[in-house]
Protein backbone atom coordinates (compact mmCIF):
# COMPACT_ATOMS: atom_id res chain seq x y z
CA UNK A 1 0.00 0.00 0.00
CA UNK A 2 2.97 2.12 0.83
CA UNK A 3 4.78 1.28 -1.81
CA UNK A 4 1.64 2.34 -4.26
CA UNK A 5 0.93 5.73 -2.79
CA UNK A 6 4.54 6.78 -3.15
CA UNK A 7 4.77 5.81 -7.13
CA UNK A 8 1.07 7.86 -7.35
CA UNK A 9 2.72 10.45 -5.94
CA UNK A 10 5.73 10.55 -7.57
CA UNK A 11 3.99 10.42 -10.74
CA UNK A 12 1.84 13.67 -9.34
CA UNK A 13 4.86 15.05 -9.08
CA UNK A 14 5.92 14.59 -12.80
CA UNK A 15 2.73 15.62 -13.99
CA UNK A 16 3.40 18.99 -12.09
CA UNK A 17 6.89 19.46 -13.28
CA UNK A 18 5.44 19.21 -16.52
CA UNK A 19 2.76 21.57 -16.56
CA UNK A 20 4.82 24.38 -15.06
CA UNK A 21 7.89 23.89 -16.78
CA UNK A 22 6.55 25.96 -19.73
CA UNK A 23 5.68 28.67 -18.04
CA UNK A 24 9.37 28.62 -15.92
CA UNK A 25 10.78 28.78 -19.38
CA UNK A 26 8.71 31.57 -20.86
CA UNK A 27 9.05 33.66 -17.04
CA UNK A 28 12.86 33.30 -18.08
CA UNK A 29 12.93 34.12 -21.35
CA UNK A 30 11.66 38.15 -20.49
CA UNK A 31 14.19 40.47 -19.99
CA UNK A 32 15.30 42.13 -17.02
CA UNK A 33 14.14 45.83 -17.42
CA UNK A 34 16.79 48.61 -17.11
CA UNK A 35 16.18 50.37 -14.11
CA UNK A 36 16.38 53.98 -15.55
CA UNK A 37 14.30 52.33 -18.88
CA UNK A 38 10.96 54.66 -19.77
CA UNK A 39 7.65 52.55 -19.89
CA UNK A 40 7.66 52.83 -23.75
CA UNK A 41 11.40 51.59 -24.09
CA UNK A 42 10.11 48.65 -21.50
CA UNK A 43 8.26 47.64 -24.85
CA UNK A 44 10.30 48.11 -26.95
CA UNK A 45 10.73 44.60 -28.06
CA UNK A 46 7.19 43.28 -27.95
CA UNK A 47 5.61 39.60 -28.81
CA UNK A 48 6.53 37.88 -32.12
CA UNK A 49 3.26 39.41 -33.33
CA UNK A 50 3.05 42.73 -32.86
CA UNK A 51 -0.23 44.15 -33.74
CA UNK A 52 -1.07 46.38 -36.44
CA UNK A 53 -1.58 50.32 -34.58
CA UNK A 54 -2.60 52.14 -37.51
CA UNK A 55 -5.44 50.44 -38.51
CA UNK A 56 -7.29 52.96 -40.36
CA UNK A 57 -3.97 53.99 -42.77
CA UNK A 58 -5.58 52.55 -46.31
CA UNK A 59 -2.76 51.93 -48.40
CA UNK A 60 -4.35 51.37 -51.26
CA UNK A 61 -6.05 54.81 -51.04
CA UNK A 62 -2.90 56.58 -50.92
CA UNK A 63 -1.33 54.63 -53.61
CA UNK A 64 -3.77 56.23 -55.65
CA UNK A 65 -3.38 59.91 -55.10
CA UNK A 66 0.57 59.81 -53.90
CA UNK A 67 2.97 60.32 -57.08
CA UNK A 68 4.67 57.20 -57.99
CA UNK A 69 7.91 58.02 -55.94
CA UNK A 70 6.65 59.22 -53.03
CA UNK A 71 4.25 56.20 -52.52
CA UNK A 72 7.02 53.85 -53.15
CA UNK A 73 9.32 56.07 -50.60
CA UNK A 74 5.94 55.37 -48.09
CA UNK A 75 5.66 51.95 -48.89
CA UNK A 76 9.69 51.41 -47.83
CA UNK A 77 8.75 52.62 -44.28
CA UNK A 78 5.36 50.28 -44.24
CA UNK A 79 6.93 46.94 -42.07
CA UNK A 80 7.53 50.00 -39.21
CA UNK A 81 4.38 51.23 -39.79
CA UNK A 82 2.64 47.78 -39.26
CA UNK A 83 4.43 46.43 -36.25
CA UNK A 84 6.40 43.62 -38.83
CA UNK A 85 9.71 45.56 -38.30
CA UNK A 86 11.38 47.80 -35.38
CA UNK A 87 13.24 51.12 -35.72
CA UNK A 88 15.25 52.84 -33.95
CA UNK A 89 14.25 55.65 -31.71
CA UNK A 90 16.87 58.37 -31.68
CA UNK A 91 16.55 61.65 -30.57
CA UNK A 92 15.09 64.76 -31.80
CA UNK A 93 16.78 68.58 -31.36
CA UNK A 94 15.09 68.86 -27.81
CA UNK A 95 15.81 64.85 -26.45
CA UNK A 96 18.36 65.06 -23.53
CA UNK A 97 18.48 69.11 -23.21
CA UNK A 98 20.33 70.73 -22.77
CA UNK A 99 23.23 68.17 -22.71
CA UNK A 100 22.03 66.11 -25.70
CA UNK A 101 22.60 62.99 -23.27
CA UNK A 102 20.16 60.70 -24.75
CA UNK A 103 20.25 56.96 -25.29
CA UNK A 104 18.92 55.55 -28.97
CA UNK A 105 16.76 51.76 -29.02
CA UNK A 106 15.29 49.66 -30.58
CA UNK A 107 11.44 49.81 -30.84
CA UNK A 108 8.01 49.02 -32.27
CA UNK A 109 5.11 50.72 -32.82
CA UNK A 110 4.04 49.46 -29.68
CA UNK A 111 6.69 51.51 -27.99
CA UNK A 112 5.00 54.68 -29.73
CA UNK A 113 1.19 53.90 -28.11
CA UNK A 114 2.98 53.29 -24.81
CA UNK A 115 4.71 56.92 -24.40
CA UNK A 116 1.85 58.50 -25.39
CA UNK A 117 -0.83 55.98 -23.35
CA UNK A 118 0.87 54.32 -20.48
CA UNK A 119 1.08 56.62 -17.75
CA UNK A 120 -2.23 57.94 -19.07
CA UNK A 121 -4.89 58.50 -16.48
CA UNK A 122 -7.54 58.16 -19.00
CA UNK A 123 -10.08 55.86 -17.65
CA UNK A 124 -10.46 53.74 -21.38
CA UNK A 125 -6.87 54.67 -23.15
CA UNK A 126 -7.13 53.58 -26.56
CA UNK A 127 -5.89 50.35 -27.99
CA UNK A 128 -4.49 51.88 -31.27
CA UNK A 129 -3.01 54.90 -32.60
CA UNK A 130 -5.04 57.64 -34.41
CA UNK A 131 -3.32 58.86 -37.51
CA UNK A 132 -4.52 62.68 -38.54
CA UNK A 133 -2.23 62.87 -41.34
CA UNK A 134 1.03 62.04 -43.07
CA UNK A 135 3.72 62.95 -45.74
CA UNK A 136 6.12 61.72 -47.63
CA UNK A 137 9.33 64.69 -48.61
CA UNK A 138 13.08 64.82 -48.53
CA UNK A 139 13.22 67.12 -45.60
CA UNK A 140 17.09 66.45 -44.21
CA UNK A 141 18.53 66.50 -47.79
CA UNK A 142 19.51 63.04 -47.47
CA UNK A 143 19.37 60.05 -49.98
CA UNK A 144 15.99 58.88 -49.40
CA UNK A 145 12.56 60.92 -48.32
CA UNK A 146 11.39 61.25 -45.10
CA UNK A 147 7.72 60.06 -43.34
CA UNK A 148 6.21 62.32 -41.48
CA UNK A 149 3.15 60.91 -39.65
CA UNK A 150 1.15 63.39 -37.23
CA UNK A 151 -0.71 61.35 -34.45
CA UNK A 152 -3.57 62.59 -33.02
CA UNK A 153 -2.67 61.22 -29.41
CA UNK A 154 -2.11 62.55 -25.96
CA UNK A 155 -2.86 66.67 -27.99
CA UNK A 156 -0.97 65.69 -31.00
CA UNK A 157 2.60 64.51 -31.36
CA UNK A 158 4.63 64.23 -34.60
CA UNK A 159 6.63 61.00 -35.72
CA UNK A 160 9.59 61.76 -38.51
CA UNK A 161 11.30 58.64 -39.69
CA UNK A 162 14.43 58.33 -41.58
CA UNK A 163 16.30 55.83 -43.40
CA UNK A 164 20.07 55.92 -43.05
CA UNK A 165 22.11 53.40 -44.17
CA UNK A 166 19.22 50.58 -44.72
CA UNK A 167 18.05 51.62 -41.00
CA UNK A 168 14.97 53.29 -40.41
CA UNK A 169 15.57 55.73 -37.38
CA UNK A 170 12.70 57.61 -35.93
CA UNK A 171 12.12 60.47 -33.02
CA UNK A 172 9.06 62.49 -32.25
CA UNK A 173 8.22 66.12 -31.90
CA UNK A 174 5.07 67.95 -29.99
CA UNK A 175 2.44 69.53 -32.38
CA UNK A 176 3.66 73.16 -31.61
CA UNK A 177 7.30 72.04 -32.28
CA UNK A 178 6.95 70.93 -35.88
CA UNK A 179 4.35 73.30 -37.44
CA UNK A 180 4.05 74.96 -41.06
CA UNK A 181 6.94 71.59 -42.07
CA UNK A 182 8.22 72.87 -45.25
CA UNK A 183 9.67 70.77 -48.73
CA UNK A 184 12.84 71.98 -47.74
CA UNK A 185 12.96 70.61 -44.03
CA UNK A 186 12.19 74.72 -42.45
CA UNK A 187 9.91 74.56 -39.96
CA UNK A 188 8.35 76.49 -36.93
CA UNK A 189 8.39 76.40 -33.43
CA UNK A 190 5.51 78.35 -31.93
CA UNK A 191 6.90 79.75 -28.05
CA UNK A 192 3.14 80.69 -27.57
CA UNK A 193 1.11 83.86 -29.14
CA UNK A 194 3.06 86.09 -31.15
CA UNK A 195 6.18 83.95 -30.52
CA UNK A 196 7.66 81.81 -33.57
CA UNK A 197 11.12 80.24 -33.85
CA UNK A 198 12.59 78.38 -37.16
CA UNK A 199 15.01 76.01 -37.57
CA UNK A 200 16.63 73.86 -39.97
CA UNK A 201 15.60 70.15 -39.62
CA UNK A 202 18.96 67.84 -40.24
CA UNK A 203 20.31 63.93 -39.30
CA UNK A 204 23.39 63.33 -38.83
CA UNK A 205 25.38 61.24 -36.32
CA UNK A 206 22.59 59.05 -35.53
CA UNK A 207 20.14 61.75 -34.51
CA UNK A 208 18.07 64.87 -35.27
CA UNK A 209 18.90 68.29 -35.47
CA UNK A 210 17.39 71.70 -35.60
CA UNK A 211 19.27 74.53 -36.37
CA UNK A 212 17.76 77.68 -35.40
CA UNK A 213 17.45 80.18 -38.44
CA UNK A 214 15.34 82.82 -37.21
CA UNK A 215 12.70 84.10 -34.67
CA UNK A 216 10.19 86.46 -34.53
CA UNK A 217 8.37 87.92 -31.19
CA UNK A 218 5.83 90.07 -31.49
CA UNK A 219 7.50 92.66 -33.49
CA UNK A 220 11.33 91.88 -33.15
CA UNK A 221 12.75 89.85 -35.60
CA UNK A 222 16.16 88.09 -35.65
CA UNK A 223 17.46 85.92 -38.66
CA UNK A 224 21.11 83.74 -38.02
CA UNK A 225 21.18 85.72 -34.47
CA UNK A 226 21.17 89.36 -36.35
CA UNK A 227 18.51 91.75 -35.68
CA UNK A 228 16.35 92.52 -38.65
CA UNK A 229 14.19 94.70 -39.69
CA UNK A 230 10.11 93.59 -39.64
CA UNK A 231 10.10 93.99 -43.75
CA UNK A 232 13.51 92.05 -43.83
CA UNK A 233 11.71 89.32 -41.65
CA UNK A 234 8.97 89.11 -44.37
CA UNK A 235 10.58 88.97 -47.14
CA UNK A 236 12.73 85.78 -45.75
CA UNK A 237 9.32 84.07 -44.70
CA UNK A 238 7.62 84.24 -48.14
CA UNK A 239 11.20 83.00 -49.88
CA UNK A 240 11.45 79.90 -47.03
CA UNK A 241 8.13 79.23 -45.84
CA UNK A 242 5.39 79.14 -48.88
CA UNK A 243 6.41 75.34 -49.90
CA UNK A 244 4.20 73.07 -47.40
CA UNK A 245 4.59 69.31 -47.79
CA UNK A 246 1.43 67.68 -49.17
CA UNK A 247 -0.20 66.23 -46.69
CA UNK A 248 -2.54 63.04 -47.00
CA UNK A 249 -5.20 61.79 -44.65
CA UNK A 250 -5.45 58.45 -43.62
CA UNK A 251 -7.49 57.27 -46.32
CA UNK A 252 -5.11 59.12 -49.06
CA UNK A 253 -7.31 62.11 -49.69
CA UNK A 254 -5.12 65.17 -50.01
CA UNK A 255 -5.46 67.48 -47.22
CA UNK A 256 -5.75 71.32 -48.18
CA UNK A 257 -3.11 74.01 -47.37
CA UNK A 258 -3.49 75.37 -44.03
CA UNK A 259 -5.94 72.79 -42.59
Amino acid sequence: MRKRSMTALVASLLLLTACTAPAEKAEGQVPAADAEATDFQERADPAPESPNLLPDLDVSGLEETMPETDFAAFRAYLPVLTGEESFRWVAGPYDGYPDGDWEPFDAFMAAVHDRYWSDSEAENPPETLTLDRLAVADIVGGEEPELVLLLQDRGYNYLVFHRESGEVCGTSFSVRWLMDLQKSGIYMGSGGADVSYYYQLSFHDGRFWGEALGEKVVDRCQLNGMEVSEADFNTWYEENMTNDVTWYASDGAVIPENM
